[in-house]
């Protein structure tokens, strides 16, 4: 490892995206279509550098680009003469600098850290995952999401996905709820969706039905999933809003379906009330949400050890930060299908800077072996950002 290995600076660029997913054009869509992501360079003494990737989303993780902005000059300020070497350093320096006393600031943290651990690997010059504790970085298993918001094309997508080699399926069924808000009649309208597309899928395909928080409350749920309990592929994720974790337990211990968290989780601390809850038997990890990877690496540390399953995803990134969430995914002891439903959400204007990093095939991703994260950056693209 070279010497001098403090952090000299910190510079970030908004990354022009724009939005490519299926349904997110339709009036009926609950979801924003302008994405927020910034580009992350962390330089070090030496001459090393770390690159990440900030994606946010202004309803979801309560973040408008001038917060991000003004973000990373604190994190710059405050890191500076830090050793990168020490990453629990350097997110208590931005912690105790900004977004540590309630949750927030989540985003902008994850993309310094995601750029700290480039940074290391190419420093020990060994890849992300293997510096997280992980093994295997081939044939990661990939999810299928379909957000189609009628029974026939829900079936049709999951046909599809079928035919193409997934394991393992996300069907959204809370879209109607959170675009028009809460009735009895779109509830049971996303149950008879999910129920069009149990019936064409397999026993041995796991399927998630995300609620995205919008079932409402516990009866509600219970009564909804009850005639879906004989489905042994089924789970249900996130039917219930992200603090009513008591809710979540009660649904669990009752139903007889296994229960997934997302938004619940968004620190480790978090998670361990989560577990004493007894609340879920998996969770969604999204590393923008909770801070980075090495707060990511601290909830999969939890969940295994008290047997709860980890599905990293992704979220709205360039392959940049798809990259750095499979290295999550890699660290797993059990790795569980990463949702690729995020993976076409957007599309870079003009020419990606780009090249390397994550790899897709028929249903299963790969990492390359390539020091730190092994995404390659063409930087005349990035000098013409603004």
């Amino acid at each position: 490892m070279r010497s001098n290995t403090s952090i000299a600076d910190i510079q970030a660029w908004r990354i022009p995206t724009i939005s490519i997913k299926e349904t997110w054009g339709s009036d009926k869509s609950p979801w924003p279509t302008t994405p927020i992501n910034f580009f992350v360079r962390v330089t070090l003494e030496n001459g090393v550098f770390g690159v990440g990737e900030i994606s946010t989303q202004l309803w979801y993780l309560n973040e408008t680009p001038e917060q991000v902005t003004s973000a990373i000059g604190l994190y710059n300020a405050c890191l500076r003469g830090a050793d990168v070497t020490s990453v629990a350093t350097c997110h208590d320096l931005m912690l105790k600098t900004y977004g540590g006393g309630v949750p927030g600031a989540r985003s902008a943290r994850s993309g310094v850290d995601m750029a700290i651990w480039d940074a290391l690997g190419k420093l020990y010059e060994v890849p992300v995952y293997k510096l997280m504790g992980g093994g295997n970085p081939t044939a990661i298993p990939l999810m299928f999401c379909t957000y189609q918001d009628t029974p026939e094309l829900a079936a049709r997508d999951c046909k599809q996905a079928i035919g193409n080699g997934y394991s393992a399926i996300k069907i959204k069924v809370g879209d109607s709820l959170l675009a028009s808000g809460w009735s009895h009649r779109a509830l049971i309208a996303e149950a008879d969706k999910l129920m069009a597309a149990l019936e064409v899928i397999p026993g041995d395909i796991m399927v998630d039905a995300d609620a995205n928080q919008a079932w409402g409350n516990v009866g509600s749920t219970i009564a909804t999933l009850r005639p879906l309990s004989g489905y042994r592929n089924l789970s249900i994720e996130q039917p219930l809003h992200y603090d009513n974790v008591s809710g979540s337990a009660h649904v669990r211990k009752t139903v007889g379906v296994p229960v997934i968290l997302d938004e619940s989780v968004w620190s480790a601390e978090a998670m361990i009330s989560i577990i004493k809850a007894e609340a879920c038997d998996r969770i969604v990890c999204k590393i923008n949400r909770v801070g980075g990877l090495h707060e990511a690496r601290k909830i999969i540390a939890i969940c295994e050890s008290a047997g709860v399953g980890v599905s990293v995803d992704t979220a709205p990134y360039t392959i940049l930060g798809d990259t750095a969430a499979f290295h999550a995914a890699a660290s797993c002891q059990t790795r569980y299908p990463v949702d690729e439903g995020h993976l076409s959400m957007i599309s870079v204007t003009g020419r990606t800077p780009f090249t390397s990093g994550l790899k897709v095939e028929n249903g299963y991703a790969s990492l390359p072996q390539a020091p730190g994260l092994g995404v390659d950056v063409d930087w005349s693209i990035v000098d013409g950002w603004h």
